[in-house]
């Protein structure tokens, strides 16, 4: 098997907005003599390692992107997440509401009269087309090859909310695609009354108000010392707890001091379906947390009512309402 080896090198580089740092090369050997050229790379803190070049982390391994082929990632990337999205949500120019519409079908025929149901549903998934809120990016390459429209920070930023995007989609696919299978199971064990009445009623209420038991098991498993803010918040938009299209990308996501039901303070606190949550920042955007910029941890945490936790022993040890550390 041919090994590819490379030696130890240290590069100096400045990262806008963060200052002058270090890129270490280790020295190793690569068993795949082709795996550092793969472009499609997850960049993972990329930096400016020289002049239209920018260095990323795919398993472990660092790969150098130049302008071009970071142009191109970009493009590629933005494909597949468009696609995705109408694959979940619907093509706004043909009328389809995609996974998102075809659930609601199902769950609607199921609530009919017609079906046994109760001639009523609610519907607490958000249509949430989590690009919205991005511009339209057009992207290219001049005669010298030299990237246009963008600046090299920018379009790094851009790929890592994309590959954000991907995920929360992804998730919310397969989410659907599990509960529509499951709908039509149970549709499939009903029998057709045409004499009744097909029309249903359909309250449209938040995900969080009905999946509180979901919740709390989810944040019970979340909470402790150092969890990351980032890692919560891609669950809430993948699960519809939370809808992307309710935030400004500019928007601060932590709060003020919050207050324990002892009255002990604790600053930076984010409040989510009755959980008091403090981290270590207090200035952190959605746009930042999205491009991997910034993320915050958690240091204490606090829910007033024990007995709605199944799992509370785990990750409540002091009384109702008082700080967990």
């Amino acid at each position: 098997m041919k090994h590819n080896c490379f030696l130890t090198i240290f590069l100096s580089y400045i990262v806008p907005g963060f200052g002058a740092g270090f890129v270490m090369l280790l020295s190793a050997c690569a068993s795949n003599p082709n795996k550092v050229q793969n472009v499609q790379t997850i960049l993972d803190q990329s930096a400016v390692v020289s002049a239209g070049q920018s260095v990323g982390v795919k398993n472990g391994e660092m790969v150098v992107l130049d302008r071009g082929q970071l142009s191109e990632k970009l493009r590629d990337l933005q494909n597949t997440v468009f696609a995705l999205e109408d694959h979940v949500y619907g093509t706004r120019k043909l009328g389809t509401l995609g996974q998102y519409g075809e659930l609601k079908s199902c769950q609607r025929k199921l609530a009919s009269r017609q079906y046994g149901g109760s001639g009523s549903m609610a519907w607490t998934d958000p249509l949430d087309r989590v690009t919205d809120k991005e511009e339209d990016l057009k992207i290219g390459l001049d005669e010298k090859k030299e990237l246009v429209g963008v600046s090299e920070e920018g379009l790094r930023d851009r790929v890592q909310r994309f590959q954000t995007y991907r995920q929360i989609l992804q998730k919310r696919s397969d989410e659907f695609a599990e509960r529509t299978d499951a709908c039509k199971a149970q549709l499939a064990t009903k029998s057709l009354n045409g004499s009744e009445s097909s029309k249903v009623l359909v309250n449209e209420l938040p995900k969080s108000s009905l999946e509180k038991a979901a919740i709390n098991q989810f944040m019970c498993g979340f909470v402790h010392s150092g969890a990351s803010l980032e890692s919560f918040m891609l669950n809430a938009f993948a699960h519809g707890w939370l809808a992307l299209g309710d935030f400004e990308l500019a928007q601060n996501l932590i709060g003020g001091s919050l207050r324990d039901s002892k009255g002990a303070s604790q600053p930076n606190g984010f409040l989510f379906n009755g959980w008091k949550l403090a981290f270590d920042t207090g200035a952190l955007t959605v746009g930042d947390l999205l491009a991997g910029l910034k993320t915050a941890h958690l240091v204490a945490w606090a829910f007033d009512h024990k007995s709605d936790v199944s799992a509370a022993s785990t990750c409540l040890s002091s009384p109702d309402g008082v700080w967990n550390h």
